[in-house]
């Protein structure tokens, strides 16, 4: 049984092995897909992935899920891959975990102009504990594999 963490983000799904290691399409450590086919697309990943580790059967697959902002989105890929979703996280408490611990270092700025994550700013605010807007220039970028860091946390 492979075990897997699945990323869904706008236009890409990013997928880590339990260890943290990506998993490669074609030379990329995304798999990139139309928004109008994200179901196709995920179908078409899990054969990828099957490929990818010369196995026949997609039962010997399991995900752990980093849902997307869009919760339309994720049920779409939730539908598609059914009972190989063993466990679901929600992207901004990950986002959330991801800030307050970058704030740590007030070299980063992380309170003043936040972050971005897949094409969203997003900032601390003493009000409100998290909000989200538009990309930031200023603010700093991070992966998915720094919202990976905090599962579990």
């Amino acid at each position: 049984m492979l075990q897997y963490f699945l990323v869904i983000c706008k236009n890409r799904f990013y997928v880590y092995r339990t260890d943290g290691a990506p998993e490669y399409f074609g030379g990329n450590d995304y798999f990139e897909y139309e928004q109008s086919k994200i179901r196709e697309a995920a179908a078409q990943l899990v054969e990828e992935i099957l490929s990818n580790n010369n196995l026949a059967d997609r039962n010997e697959l399991q995900f752990a899920l980093i849902e997307n902002s869009d919760a339309v989105r994720n049920e779409i890929v939730l539908k598609e891959l059914k009972n190989l979703v063993v466990q679901r996280y929600a992207v901004n408490d990950l986002v959330y975990a991801a800030m307050v611990d970058l704030a740590k270092n007030p070299a980063l700025y992380i309170r003043e102009l936040g972050v971005n994550y897949d094409g969203e700013s997003h900032h601390l605010d003493a009000n409100n504990p998290m909000w989200r807007g538009a990309y930031s220039l200023l603010a700093l970028t991070i992966e998915p594999i720094e919202l990976l860091k905090r599962v579990g946390r």
